[in-house]
């Protein structure tokens, strides 16, 4: 049976929709269970393994956010605009720098290159409109070079997070010494970063974990109706 478009843009759309909000709910669930279970540990403590370490970030704050322009250790901007009910990402930039943490027992080495970050506070968090065509909007795409896809609203929404020296942060991830034996460090890879407390990052990650799972529902139904579609229903 040959597939009309509506089907097959409902097929390949829900199982997208269903397969890619369904894994990033159930690792936001994992996270929150996983931070639930451990608990902070001190550095002083620290052993090979997934840890929680809280402490205060040192380091050289080398880069600058690309528009409030404030110079930090690292930052991430994602710009979206509104295509009917739906965001669509037109830019997910970020530059991350090593740093330290510290505790008062001791300290951790942290390669934040792809770590997930969990901002709140408006001292770390940005938000904010911008017109496009516009100068603001020339400035920004000589700064961070083609968009993922071209802009056809008039306005895009934005979304700045940075982390400065001497913030106070969470970090869950895994530990490891370097190949000297002597200076823990945290894996970039699946490494959460946060301004909140443990408790308000497993709150946070369990409402991610929700919305997620809404969005994979939405999919299981357009899946369904394309199922139903090829099926012969109409």
């Amino acid at each position: 049976m040959a597939l009309d478009l509506p089907t097959l843009v409902s097929l390949t759309a829900g199982s997208l929709m269903t397969g890619i909000a369904g894994w990033l709910s159930v690792r936001a669930f994992s996270d929150a269970r996983l931070l639930a279970e451990i608990g902070s540990t001190p550095m002083a403590e620290l052993s090979d393994g997934l840890h929680e370490v809280r402490g205060t970030i040192k380091g050289s704050d080398d880069f600058r956010a690309p528009i409030s322009d404030r110079r930090c250790i690292g930052w991430r901007l994602i710009v979206e605009q509104q295509r009917r009910s739906t965001w669509e990402l037109v830019y997910d930039k970020r530059e991350m720098g090593t740093f330290s943490m510290e505790d008062g027992t001791g300290s951790v080495q942290v390669d934040a290159g792809t770590a997930e970050l969990v901002l709140a506070k408006t001292a770390r968090v940005r938000n904010g409109v911008i017109s496009v065509p516009g100068p603001e909007w020339d400035a920004l795409r000589a700064r961070l070079g083609d968009p993922a896809i071209a802009p056809t609203t008039p306005f895009l929404r934005w979304k700045e997070e940075s982390i400065e020296p001497d913030d106070v942060i969470t970090a869950i991830g895994t530990l490891a010494r370097d190949d000297a034996g002597g200076t823990w460090g945290l894996s970039p890879e699946h490494l959460l970063l946060s301004d909140r407390d443990d408790a308000e990052v497993v709150r946070q990650q369990r409402r991610r974990g929700q919305r997620h799972a809404l969005w994979a529902l939405a999919g299981i139904a357009v899946l369904a109706y394309g199922v139903w579609s090829f099926a012969g229903g109409k």
